[in-house]
């Protein structure tokens, strides 16, 4: 794997979204704090490649936030597995983000033109479908990896053979099986080659109004 080039493909993907939602978001009500995406959603889904983009930024950081928030993680992973809706990791105690730099897609992609409440975010219909189709172009970037909830794919990650096996390129969906089913760790390779209305709707475990 050539992570340089794949993590530019990465922000390619990225910028062209944002160049192409950014009529819709000059309507997002969206401030820095609000954190509605980051505590009430519930999941917040990432490819392998982001992960490991995340891991590499937080090895950067000084040992004492790199601790606290591989705790977080740890905690966050625990509540998951308990069926628990609860904050990202990585949100920080006053309500921004920890890795604003380089958060993955599922965070990119929700805005919302009305205050989030019982209803959640309300987008654009256009932008939903482009965020669709940017997660397609995602899981084809990452074709030898998978996606799932961050703290989930960052647990994968920290294997160091399962680690090893990703960065040289290889592909065994059956080496992570039982972790996948009982993790909800989506495969990429075949996620993309569903059918756009089959296409999962990763970081919305609570569907967004989209706007006609």
């Amino acid at each position: 794997m050539n992570l340089a080039r794949m993590t530019k493909h990465l922000q390619d993907i990225y910028d062209e979204f944002e160049t192409a939602v950014a009529c819709h978001k000059q309507a997002a009500v969206c401030r820095a704090g609000c954190a509605f995406c980051c505590t009430t959603v519930g999941d917040v889904d990432i490819t392998t490649l982001e992960g490991i983009i995340i891991r590499n930024h937080l090895s950067s950081l000084p040992k004492k936030i790199r601790l606290r928030l591989e705790k977080a993680v740890a905690e966050n992973r625990r509540e998951k597995e308990r069926q628990s809706i609860v904050p990202c990791p990585f949100l920080a105690g006053d309500r921004t983000c920890s890795i604003y730099a380089v958060r993955p897609f599922s965070c990119r992609r929700l805005y919302s033109v009305k205050p989030c409440g019982e209803t959640g975010p309300t987008l654009h219909r256009e932008a939903a479908a482009l965020s669709d189709a940017a997660v397609t172009a995602l899981q084809q970037l990452d074709d030898t990896g998978y996606s799932g909830h961050i703290s989930h794919i960052l647990h994968l990650l920290d294997m160091p053979r399962f680690r090893k096996h990703y960065l040289s390129g290889g592909f065994d969906p059956a080496d992570i099986m039982d972790f996948g089913k009982a993790h909800r760790i989506v495969i990429n390779r075949f996620a993309a080659a569903r059918k756009p209305d089959m296409q999962p709707h990763p970081a919305i475990s609570q569907q967004p109004v989209v706007l006609p």
